[in-house]
């Protein structure tokens, strides 16, 4: 969750979540889906540091990345706490030299869902919810194990800025998150239920998240629902699901929740009702 900025006349610059981590869990290149940095920890800090030095005395030549490191990622700063891109147009007066990795397309490109969720939030929201990930170094904060935001992110910006604003924008903590919303810490997977947790959030108030007992109902709830929407034949004919103009919330909910990835529209509209009129019996208990 680290979010870029740009000023006038002195090109991009980058952003952190505060001066003693960075998050480069995305960095390339390709590895396997359940691939995390902290899992090497060791070797990749001396890898990181052998980049850096080698980087402030080499040519710039394009150089493809090999395994699963690139060359080009190395430490930000003097006391090697924060990881990134040597490339990056931010180091190097607003010039774009990742393209030296012939991953550059790339570079540029991707973002995490998280990621993108964070930038929707308020400044004053990041930083409230940043709070949850104080005392993590940048390989913890890059770990999707390890970072509670990753999961949180999930529950969509709507309603992360509404317990914000809820919560006054205090320094908030796990311990507080457990006791006044357990339900986002709940088994439920969040962007398959954002949907769901974010139309009861608009019709009762946040404050009826934290209810006795509602953590429970709502697992229960989002089981019975997802069960009954995954006997929905599939279609391989129609449209991707993610790739419909509907709600971004509502159709991860048909793809990652009840396993739907192909559906026309028609009938993403019909399940949207089915489900809408599901939400509403549950509100009325």
């Amino acid at each position: 969750m680290t979010w870029f900025t740009s000023q006038p006349d002195q090109g991009p610059t980058l952003c952190f979540p505060d001066k003693e981590k960075s998050c480069f869990a995305c960095c390339p290149p390709i590895r396997p889906a359940d691939y995390e940095h902290i899992q090497h920890r060791t070797i990749i800090q001396r890898m990181l540091r052998e980049n850096t030095r080698a980087f402030d005395s080499q040519d710039r030549k394009a150089r493809p990345i090999t395994g699963f490191s690139c060359w080009a990622l190395g430490y930000l700063d003097d006391v090697c706490g924060l990881v990134g891109c040597l490339l990056h147009p931010a180091r190097n007066q607003g010039a774009d030299f990742r393209f030296l990795t012939e991953y550059g397309e790339k570079c540029r490109r991707e973002s995490c869902p998280e990621s993108r969720v964070f930038l929707e939030l308020s400044v004053q929201a990041r930083r409230f919810w940043l709070t949850m990930a104080d005392g993590l170094d940048s390989f913890q904060y890059s770990s999707k194990r390890v970072n509670p935001l990753f999961r949180l992110l999930g529950w969509g910006s709507s309603l992360l800025e509404a317990i914000a604003m809820e919560e006054g924008g205090q320094p908030f903590s796990r311990h507080r998150l457990s006791r006044h919303y357990p339900v986002l810490e709940s088994e439920v997977e969040p962007r398959a239920n954002a949907y769901l947790l974010n139309h009861i959030r608009l019709q009762q108030g946040v404050e009826f998240l934290g209810r006795d007992s509602f953590a429970r109902r709502f697992e229960q709830f989002s089981a019975g629902l997802m069960a009954r929407l995954k006997k929905v034949p599939s279609n391989d004919a129609a449209p991707f699901t993610h790739l419909l103009p509907l709600d971004p919330l509502f159709l991860d909910l048909l793809r990652l929740g009840a396993g739907i990835r192909r559906v026309r529209k028609e009938s993403a509209v019909t399940l949207k009702e089915e489900v809408d009129t599901a939400l509403s019996s549950f509100e009325a208990d």
